[in-house]
């Protein structure tokens, strides 16, 4: 593993427009999906070619090609996330955060690229508020996945820390603004849930067992969700007051049962 780069064309701008345009059809080729994307006057039809954002995608599970000459087509997270890219622009942004954010864990590896990604946004929670210097982040990060993943050369830059401010920026609220970042005072509903089931997952806790909220899971949450510890209290009311989860008190734990899994598939999720 030498790749860490997180690519800064993939945008969420053109995230959407592809998911969009791959929702109404596969792509046959570079040429037919351009000549489509110019015709809704989007922004990704502007480029010379979609290769990069293609690649992204797959990285990120979102669409596959059988075979060489086969159509580039969406995978089923992949259409979940076209339906949502349709209707919410602002959640798809979180989605594909939090996308991000779970395709590796300590407990079972993953890819460099999301290790990169979780590791530049964990950063900046931890010392917020603070200035983002792109020059340092890439520093650390180009150090620390030498000595962790023991490898020379690790493909990271500057230009790897914008592919991961491009979502940052994008999130709402948003964390990155004016060259600063500060931890969020809310994420949108589904994000939490999906982490919540996530840390359950790699922590082990059975499908449709309660999952304790011990300070390790708070923080957890809040470092990936990039939010304020209070806003994690307030977005848990939040969903107990829609419905969307259980929670319980009693012997000095809290506990919250979780009533299903908004997405399936953008994170770890327990097998029933």
């Amino acid at each position: 593993m030498t790749t860490f780069h997180v690519r800064h064309d993939f945008t969420p701008l053109v995230a959407r427009e592809a998911l969009l345009l791959l929702r109404t059809a596969p792509a046959p080729d570079e040429q037919t999906f351009l000549a489509l994307a110019r015709a809704h006057d989007f922004e990704i039809g502007r480029r010379q070619s979609p290769a990069k954002v293609f690649a992204s995608l797959r990285d990120l599970g979102l669409v596959h090609r059988s075979g060489r000459h086969e159509p580039l087509a969406l995978t089923t997270l992949g259409r979940r996330l076209a339906d949502i890219a349709l209707r919410d622009a602002l959640l798809l942004t979180e989605l594909i955060h939090i996308r991000y954010s779970w395709l590796w864990t300590p407990e079972t590896g993953g890819e460099g690229f999301a290790w990169a990604y979780q590791r530049v946004a964990g950063l900046l929670w931890d010392e917020a508020p603070t200035s983002v210097d792109t020059d340092r982040l890439a520093a650390i990060i180009i150090a620390e996945a030498e000595e962790q993943f023991a490898v020379k050369g690790a493909s990271f830059s500057p230009s790897s820390i914008l592919g991961v401010l491009h979502w940052l920026r994008a999130l709402s609220p948003p964390c990155v603004a004016d060259g600063a970042f500060r931890r969020r005072p809310a994420c949108a509903p589904e994000a939490l849930l999906l982490t919540l089931e996530a840390i359950a997952t790699v922590n082990g806790v059975p499908a449709g067992a309660p999952i304790r909220l011990d300070a390790s899971t708070r923080r957890r949450a809040c470092r990936l969700l990039l939010i304020e510890s209070d806003a994690f209290s307030d977005m848990l009311m939040h969903l107990v007051d829609r419905g969307r989860l259980v929670r319980r008190t009693g012997s000095g734990r809290e506990m919250v049962l979780l009533h299903h899994v908004p997405v399936p598939g953008i994170t770890p999720q327990r097998i029933v």
